[in-house]
């Protein structure tokens, strides 16, 4: 049974989206960074993580941006899960009683509005959002509520006071990749219905020309090589220089996107593939 790791605690949406990407038959990993997810899967204490990459609402996790261009493992399936946040607190406590909330900070800029209907919680910024609701559980007090998914309330013995607090309801999706050491096979061109997606990072050999990125992107465009992301993160040696992190559609056996690729790296210090994978699904919490 493989062992897949995820940030936080059980009944976090990282848990719910773990099963979705790598199945039911496996053995969940709880861990509290993001940075043990990778590196216990490069020491082999686990086979594959679970991480969120960008929220539709909060936007990016900048975070495992920096963890995947430092680590370089491979990434091998997604998947865009629907997430919808509850309020809980400890059985027989009222809203009125509560006098503050504790979430993922993405959690609580996701129910912003909520807190504004509500000016008289404070909303505290934790760790994690099943971690906050097993924190309420644990300080037994009156006065504190999670905003976490409804299974993690369920997990920790907790009422659900509210659902679907979030500021955009039915629209609040975040991403999550499949991470693990070893790449995975991929079908021939134009074989199967589902396109392929491919995740580069790159950077630029002379960024301070005029057009260079413009030039850089034009590799894509003049393929019809369709772009779905594009991301750029500070470079952790080199000041006002930046990491590109840049999603297609497309698959790295067709004539085509090898052209891209080999026109690409004319522009750039360097080109990394880290993964090519089957676009993902969108699936509601169901764990």
């Amino acid at each position: 049974m493989k062992k897949i790791a995820f940030q936080g605690r059980r009944g976090a949406y990282s848990e719910s989206a773990a099963y979705h990407l790598f199945g039911t038959d496996i053995e969940v990993v709880p861990m509290d960074t993001f940075g043990e997810i990778f590196q216990s899967i490069e020491t082999g204490a686990v086979d594959g993580g679970a991480i969120p990459i960008e929220n539709s609402t909060a936007g990016s996790i900048y975070e495992n941006y920096d963890l995947l261009y430092k680590w370089r493992l491979p990434i091998v399936a997604e998947v865009k899960l629907q997430i919808s946040h509850a309020l809980c607190a400890l059985p027989g406590v009222k809203l009125g009683d509560l006098k503050k909330v504790l979430s993922h900070p993405q959690g609580l800029a996701q129910c912003s509005r909520f807190f504004g209907r509500n000016p008289g919680i404070e909303s505290v910024a934790f760790y994690d959002t099943a971690g906050s609701a097993e924190e309420v559980a644990k300080r037994g007090d009156k006065t504190l509520g999670a905003i976490a998914s409804a299974y993690a309330a369920k997990f920790y013995g907790l009422d659900i006071l509210a659902e679907g607090i979030e500021n955009l309801k039915g629209v609040n999706f975040t991403r999550f990749y499949a991470i693990q050491k070893v790449a995975v096979d991929l079908p021939e061109v134009g074989s199967g219905d589902t396109p392929i997606k491919t995740t580069l990072l790159f950077m630029l050999n002379d960024s301070g020309k005029s057009g260079a990125l413009h030039a850089a992107l034009g590799c894509f465009a003049k393929r019809d090589l369709n772009l779905t992301r594009i991301e750029s993160r500070p470079h952790p040696d080199r000041p006002w220089e930046y990491i590109f992190h840049l999603s297609f559609e497309g698959n790295p056996k067709d004539p085509l996107v090898v052209e891209a690729l080999k026109e690409l790296q004319t522009y750039c210090d360097f080109v990394y593939r880290l993964g090519s994978f089957k676009e993902g699904t969108t699936e509601k919490l169901s764990y």
